[in-house]
């Protein structure tokens, strides 16, 4: 592998891993420290030379070396995601060669972020594209009030994005990115989409930092939750992986201090809606990989209490599911840390599991009138027994039948839900995890048309869960009859992987 340059004098002084980011190391920036620089050779880039962006050209003002984010390069489990945040998943110097002499100047923060914003808000791209974020991404983003007034993608998000300068960033790059592909522009899609994002994440990184050593306003805790989930749309819509997953644990400092001033109550209805979305969108990361858990049972149960309707709205699992599976995975994070004995754990799991084989669908209050709420619940309650099973014993047949009674009970739910529903939509995963462990034919082309049409009516593609159901069935196809080996969809993902869409 050749070698990377220099690491910054900090991370050589402090003799750990340096990201090798320009123009300071991400790694200083999220731990609070100055980066002490490189030499000066080191300071030129290009454009990348291989990959999606091979061709491309460099988006005005954008950092490069910073620019893909659609690779995954696996991180070492030793890495934590504190020191991750901003450098997981991206391409190194290295991969990228010299486009031309010229000395690259990264993005510069904006002086005054109210001018930035003025500018940005006077500029005719930008009225198309907060208004395709508002006709087109912000309905599907909720179910049964999607094209509402009341949609908190458009009446928390929109006016909040016209204040802060890093979610404006955000939401225009999701919305170039998604009307870039609708409309087959290339360079909306590839310049203009990746110039934004990086800038919201530079913004972001900026806000994190700030809030370890200040408490942000209100109004800015509330927009850093928000481009954390924003950045981790932008990810689902564009590779189904969570590059980005790694900011929710820069969501966690704000969340702390948050809860250390005002508590979760009625009065933050804004950034209770933002924490569980992210507290949600954390279990399903970790369903890849407990390690990644990064929110703790405690603020999972504060979120739960503070949430209202709109959380099941966006995400579909009833929030006294959401708890059991928060704890079975903290509980797996435990116990992969070394923290838990096999005995330990094992209980844990045997307990959840009966609590979700006794859980009382009437305790379940739903979020509107619609009849098919419980087959919601339903469905979600033996995705998560089916997650509890394959962590109890890896190694059990998919011909089980506890697991395939799992599979029925899914697949005979959704089969409820009818394609022009909005609610389907929430039910990918588990409609995965139902289908990694289907066997015959009509079941996994039933599972491959749900998730077909759920594709064609929100418009977002979210390539991962039928990529990797693919992978699982060709590798089963060729066992041997005598071989009754689990093929887990595990081997065939990294831990960034997310299977909700949009």
């Amino acid at each position: 592998m050749p070698r990377l340059g220099p690491a910054c004098l900090t991370c050589r002084e402090k003799c750990r891993k340096c990201d090798r980011a320009r123009p300071a190391c991400n790694r200083c920036i999220t731990k609070g420290l100055d980066c002490g620089g490189y030499p000066e050779q080191f300071r030129f880039c290009g454009i990348a030379s291989r990959g999606k962006w091979k061709g491309a050209q460099l988006p005005v003002g954008g950092r490069s070396a910073r620019a893909s984010s659609s690779r995954v390069a696996r991180q070492p489990a030793q890495d934590s995601p504190t020191t991750e945040l901003l450098s997981a998943d991206t391409p190194k110097s290295a991969e990228l060669t010299q486009a031309s002499p010229t000395l690259v100047k990264p993005i510069e923060s904006p002086e005054n972020p109210s001018d930035e914003i003025v500018r940005i808000l006077g500029l005719a791209e930008t009225e198309t594209l907060l208004s395709h974020y508002d006709s087109f991404i912000c309905p599907h983003q909720i179910s049964e009030i999607g094209d509402d007034m009341d949609n908190p993608y458009r009446s928390y998000i929109l006016p909040l994005a016209r204040q802060q300068i890093g979610l404006l960033y955000a939401v225009l790059g999701l919305s170039a990115s998604h009307l870039g592909k609708l409309t087959d522009n290339a360079t909306l899609h590839d310049t203009t989409a990746v110039e934004y994002r990086l800038r919201a994440i530079r913004a972001l990184s900026k806000e994190i930092r700030r809030s370890q050593s200040e408490t942000l306003l209100e109004v800015e805790q509330d927009a850093v939750l928000a481009i954390i989930q924003i950045l981790l749309l932008h990810d689902i819509s564009e590779t189904g992986v969570s590059t980005h997953g790694i900011h929710i644990t820069g969501a966690m400092s704000v969340c702390k201090r948050l809860l250390i001033a005002d508590g979760l109550s009625g009065n933050r209805q804004r950034a209770v809606f933002f924490l569980g979305n992210l507290a949600w969108l954390d279990i399903i990361r970790a369903f890849a990989g407990a390690e990644r858990l990064c929110f703790s049972q405690d603020i999972r149960e504060m979120v739960a209490f503070a949430s209202d309707r709109k959380f099941e709205l966006v995400n579909g699992c009833p929030r006294d599911i959401f708890l059991i599976i928060g704890g079975v995975l903290e509980k797996a994070k435990e116990y992969t840390l070394g923290w838990l004995t096999w005995d330990e754990f094992q209980i844990a799991l045997l307990l959840a599991k009966h609590k979700l084989y006794s859980w009382d669908q009437k305790s379940f209050a739903v979020p509107t009138a619609d009849p098919r709420w419980p087959t919601v619940a339903e469905v979600f309650r033996f995705a998560c027994i089916l997650r509890i099973l394959r962590l109890l014993d890896p190694y059990q047949p998919a011909s089980a039948p506890e697991i395939q009674d799992c599979v029925t009970k899914i697949l005979d739910a959704t089969a409820k839900v009818p394609a022009d529903c909005s609610i389907i939509e929430l039910l990918i995963m588990p409609l995965f995890m139902a289908g990694a462990d289907t066997l015959v034919p009509h079941s996994q082309y039933y599972v491959m048309s749900r998730l077909n049409e759920i594709e064609r009516r929100s418009e977002f593609r979210n390539p991962v869960p039928m990529d990797l159901l693919r992978k699982v069935w060709d590798a089963r196809a060729i066992q041997s009859p005598d071989d009754e080996r689990n093929i887990s969809w595990m081997e065939f993902v990294s831990s960034f992987t997310m299977f909700c869409g949009p």
